[in-house]
């Protein structure tokens, strides 16, 4: 993406909520749950995320995310419990083509997060948000072959799957098929 296709984000002023899932901007005191949450070998397993994590590798988690929103290239959010705002884990739109008007959306739940549906209610809150405070068309996701959870999110939010990219991510265990599934404007189920 060049300098020219980029501009500041404004994230939401107010968290985005849906049925006990929040999406709000990431704070410092973030620090040491995100430092928690990093050690759980099967964030790194499907992500890029580093293993061991460590508290470096947290603050400078935090601190990317600020610098991306800034340059326009990453509307990042922390997944929380509505309320006293705990992290679940953290969503995002990157890889943003404002010409193209189209990014992608990734993220990752904590351990203690797993199987309560915070995923699929993140996804279709940063999905919409994109859409109508973006003015995104297209958003992409991918999910690695043998994530199937990851893949089944991306079904009950709409997506559509559309191709195998092989060889496509390295992560822990070496390199991963990715799974591309794509959501266009209008197509986000209701719910």
């Amino acid at each position: 993406m060049s300098t020219a296709d980029s501009r500041p984000i404004r994230l939401a002023d107010e968290p985005l909520i849906k049925d006990g899932t929040s999406l709000r901007p990431w704070r410092d005191d973030d620090l040491a749950a995100l430092t928690e949450a990093g050690q759980d070998p099967e964030i790194s397993r499907w992500t890029s995320v580093p293993h061991p994590y460590r508290e470096a590798d947290a603050r400078a988690y935090l601190r990317q995310r600020r610098e991306a929103t800034a340059a326009g290239a990453t509307a990042p959010f922390a997944i929380a419990q509505p309320g006293d705002g705990r992290l679940l884990g953290s969503i995002a739109l990157s890889r943003l083509h404002w010409a193209q008007r189209r990014g992608e959306v990734g993220y990752w739940l904590a351990r203690w997060a797993r199987g309560q549906g915070h995923a699929t209610r993140a996804v279709r809150l940063i999905c919409a948000w994109g859409f109508s405070s973006l003015g995104l068309e297209r958003i992409e996701l991918m999910a690695a072959t043998g994530n199937l959870a990851s893949q089944r999110v991306a079904e009950r939010c709409g997506f559509t799957r559309e191709a195998v990219l092989r060889h496509h991510l390295r992560g822990r265990d070496g390199y991963q098929d990715m799974v591309v599934f794509g959501l266009l404007a209008g197509e986000l189920p209701p719910g």
